[in-house]
């Protein structure tokens, strides 16, 4: 157990002047910051029981956003290096502490930890497809081929495949439309470093993908935050957005925004087209959820082709393993995202792209989208039955909700107390653009976890902690 007295000494002493050296460090800044605390803790600058300084204080003293410190506390706590304790901070943990119920310290290593942050689709009779896909694709061409590099665009019949999948949701495009690329991530760096430079103002939804938020911080773009309501940004937030900054660049999620699952109705996207065409703006739309709709809107790229950079991929609606992606724009564009992704890859995977190819191309596709579909909305009928009563928001095609906390819950506090009953999830903090305006709210992936059952049980296990409420903190005598 940990003395209470040093604690109560390292609270005052080193919270106050704690901070991770986090210079030429690569990679992003939440993970630089974890490692930093690994190595304190390796070297004993950090012991045991050390509280860490509160998320706003660390991020002030660092120059980074409270989002950042969020996850980086969080990846230290994957790293089973910290934990939370409600009420009272983030501390160093030792492997010998237990709670004050006498349950395990919350960040000691079990196998039977439930991941719950992930928006992956879940996983089934895709390992089969694979196999036989991959002894079809061997058969097919000489393996060597698949192994060397690829056309920096991709070959022919895989654009073609790509042309074919986009034409689900109504875009009219062929093979000269579309480039291949590695992931839809990748493609909204491209297109981030295409058509905008650094310290220009960008346009994101208030709450959005938090990698895109990494992507604007790392390349040095200034971040714009446009409103929302229930169906995503406001159009007269956008215009306003635009007004006041002089931004030329959106980014946007029409169709099961993450993480809000916002779905724009037409009349919405007709409105958000007519801003965007008044200022002359260029959309992104990431359409990486659009496919798991059956009857969806249509595409913002399908209503403004002429100023629209449209991605998806195949991670979302087929199998996150499977890195590829597709993107059409106006032929301008296109030259220049295709480009940026020459650049940043060189060669995009031969073998994931036909894998993906051979799916379109024979139905195996289409296929697994059902079988997604149906396991999604059966995944969110179990939500339904363990949230009822609860204010939470979720859409029977999104693989997440979002549970917001009633006081005196802080959602840091919650996430920290769920860790503790073996489920990970994510506090709101890290979507959104300003972290000072997130809702005490946390995100919960309903399709990471390996089946049904293990579902059940993690949100049977949630409800009871929400029921419970915070526990009170305890007196330090």
């Amino acid at each position: 157990m940990i003395d209470i007295k040093k604690r109560v000494n390292y609270d005052i002493d080193t919270m106050t002047i704690y901070q991770p050296d986090i210079s030429d460090r690569p990679g992003p800044k939440y993970r630089a910051i974890a490692q930093a605390i690994g190595e304190d803790i390796a070297s004993g600058n950090l012991p045991p029981g050390t509280r860490l300084p509160p998320h706003r204080d660390l991020a002030w003293r660092l120059g980074v956003t409270v989002g950042t410190i969020s996850r980086a506390y969080g990846e230290a706590a994957r790293m089973n290096l910290v934990g939370g304790e409600v009420g009272r901070g983030t501390y160093v943990t030792d492997p010998a502490e237990t709670t004050h119920d006498g349950a395990k310290n919350l960040t000691e290593a079990t196998p039977h930890l439930i991941e719950m942050t992930q928006n992956s689709p879940a996983l089934g009779p895709h390992g089969a497809a694979l196999a036989e896909s991959l002894r079809h694709v061997a058969e097919g061409r000489n393996g060597n081929a698949l192994l060397g590099y690829n056309s920096e665009i991709g070959p022919q019949p895989h654009r073609e495949a790509g042309a074919k999948w986009l034409s689900r949701v109504g875009l009219e495009v062929t093979a000269e439309d579309v480039i291949v690329v590695g992931g839809a991530q990748s493609a909204l760096l491209c297109a981030l470093l295409s058509f905008s430079k650094a310290h220009d103002p960008v346009l994101l939804e208030a709450l959005t993908y938090n990698q895109l938020i990494d992507e604007v911080h790392l390349t040095e773009r200034r971040a714009v935050a446009v409103a929302m309501d229930d169906e995503g940004i406001m159009p007269a937030a956008l215009d306003a957005a635009c007004t006041a900054s002089g931004a030329k660049l959106l980014f946007v999620v029409p169709t099961l925004q993450n993480p809000s699952n916002a779905v724009m109705s037409l009349a919405r996207r007709q409105e958000i087209v007519d801003v965007a065409r008044r200022h002359d703006l260029l959309v992104v739309e990431d359409d990486v959820y659009g496919y798991l709709i059956q009857d969806r809107p249509p595409t913002i790229a399908s209503l403004a082709p002429e100023r629209t950079i449209y991605i998806t991929s195949a991670s979302k609606c087929l199998a996150p393993g499977l890195r590829v992606g597709w993107a059409t724009a106006p032929r301008r564009h296109l030259y220049r995202l295709a480009e940026a992704a020459r650049i940043a890859t060189f060669a995009q995977s031969a073998l994931t792209g036909a894998v993906a190819s051979q799916w379109i191309e024979n139905g195996r596709a289409e296929e697994l989208l059902q079988w997604q579909r149906r396991e999604t909305e059966a995944r969110y009928e179990i939500a339904r039955k363990y949230f009822d009563g609860m204010d939470w928001h979720g859409h029977m095609a999104a693989f997440h909700a979002l549970l917001y906390l009633p006081d005196p819950w802080q959602a840091e506090d919650f996430v920290a107390r769920a860790r503790q009953a073996g489920i990970i999830i994510s506090p709101l903090t890290p979507f959104a653009v300003d972290p000072y305006e997130a809702a005490q709210a946390v995100r919960i992936t309903l399709s990471q976890a390996p089946d049904r059952a293990t579902l059940e049980r993690a949100l049977a296990a949630l409800r009871e902690l929400w029921e419970r409420g915070p526990s009170r903190p305890r007196a330090i005598i």
